[in-house]
């Protein structure tokens, strides 16, 4: 379960917080893209970065390879928990013409989140995504990575990727903007069409992420949910979410023949960076913790149900699904109707990350707002596209 404090409102500085996601629910299971920036990652150089400290401007030269580096600053950014973000700001001799800013994102400093991290295998994980499968994927929303290592000894891993330069996150509160809701999706059904372009890129071993919630656990976050916001549900929300419950682990052993691929788990605003006209692509996906094989279009439905205003979601439905189709291809595998099919089990994954996401993190006033929210639009989708009848049988079980 990768948890951070869900409620924080991290800076906006083309890096988001480490927050939530929905990893732990673990359901049952061509086109010419656009290029941008050449793929620079190099990993002849294991050692973890585990702190700023342990840069050098020599180490920097060695790893940007892109001409001599004469100093740099660092400074602290976002306010992730089970892992620690760093702006770094490159000077270079005369001539070098390498990027003026880096991320670098290492594990926590606090003994607590650092052991959450490693526990989940989020550090290994992330750390994996960018070794092995990103490269494949340079052509798609994905900052360049120019050095990802992990220490299994210690737990310790770093991640030297790009700065999302005049690009900022959207806000899961608000909701997004009909024009941000296109880009989201288009960009997202364009990187299932690069994934389906390399066969047995979702093959790996470790993209099986283990689920860590069963029924009996989410009865009991249930009910500390009732406690805390129960007076907020109306009447159709506690439908949903008793129904959701109350079956849930006969709807994660469900056999289901849904298209499998790659899956983010945790395609929401907060992770997605929009770029404005000066930024280097228009869309940047961050946070790939969570990342594991399972319903290729888990990411979509979630988007779809929590994204956007109720108004906006009704009122550009079938607008956005068409365009999730078309933008994997010509050649796309996916019907309509399994797209539809597929997003409409797994809508209830928005509802459950609610429940039991908002039980495991830091409460704050944010935090409180932006799970109701969610929740809300979660349980209105679920109820406008008829899925509550998918788990009817178990709920009267």
């Amino acid at each position: 379960m990768h948890i951070a404090a869900a409620g924080s409102d991290h800076s906006r500085t083309g890096i988001p917080s480490c927050n939530y996601n929905s990893n732990f629910l673990d359901p049952p299971l061509r086109g010419g893209p656009r290029r941008y920036r050449a793929w620079m990652q190099d990993h002849s150089d294991d050692a973890v970065i585990e702190a700023p400290a342990d840069l050098t401007a020599d180490r920097l030269s060695a790893t940007l390879r892109a001409g001599t580096v004469t100093g740099f600053r660092s400074e602290r950014i976002g306010t992730g928990q089970v892992s620690d973000c760093y702006r770094v700001s490159v000077d270079y001799a005369p001539g070098a013409s390498g990027p003026r800013t880096v991320i670098l994102k290492v594990a926590a400093g606090d003994p607590t989140s650092r052991r959450t991290g490693i526990a989940l295998g989020l550090y290994e994980c992330e750390v994996r995504f960018y070794r092995e499968l990103a490269p494949h994927l340079a052509a798609g929303p994905i900052p360049v990575c120019y050095h990802a290592a992990f220490d299994s000894a210690t737990g310790a891993f770093d991640l030297l990727i790009g700065d999302a330069v005049a690009s900022a996150p959207g806000d899961e509160i608000r909701g997004a903007t009909i024009e941000q809701a296109r880009l989201a999706v288009g960009e997202l059904g364009r990187l299932h069409a690069i994934v389906l372009e390399h066969p047995g890129l979702t093959d790996a071993d470790w993209l099986d992420r283990g689920s860590m919630l069963n029924q009996d656990l989410l009865a009991q976050l249930y009910t500390m949910f009732l406690d805390r916001y129960g007076e907020h549900l109306t009447a159709p929300q506690r439908s949903v979410c008793d129904a959701v419950v109350g079956s849930f682990d006969s709807y994660r052993s469900a056999r289901t023949t849904f298209p499998i691929g790659l899956v983010h788990a945790d395609y929401r605003l907060d992770n997605l960076l929009f770029g404005s006209p000066d930024a280097e692509r228009p869309l940047t996906v961050v946070d790939w913790q969570g990342v594991m094989r399972g319903p290729v279009m888990s990411d979509l439905a979630n988007f779809l149900g929590g994204a956007m205003s109720i108004e906006d979601r009704r009122a550009h439905y079938d607008e956005l699904i068409d365009l999730y189709r078309t933008s994997v291809g010509p050649d796309s595998p996916y019907t309509d109707a399994q797209i539809r099919e597929t997003i409409r089990y797994q809508s209830f994954t928005g509802v459950i990350t609610a429940i039991a996401a908002s039980m495991v993190v830091e409460r704050t006033d944010r935090g409180d707002r932006l799970f109701m929210t969610t929740l809300h639009r979660h349980c209105a989708h679920v109820l406008d596209i008829g899925a509550l009848e998918l788990l009817a049988p178990a709920a009267t079980a």
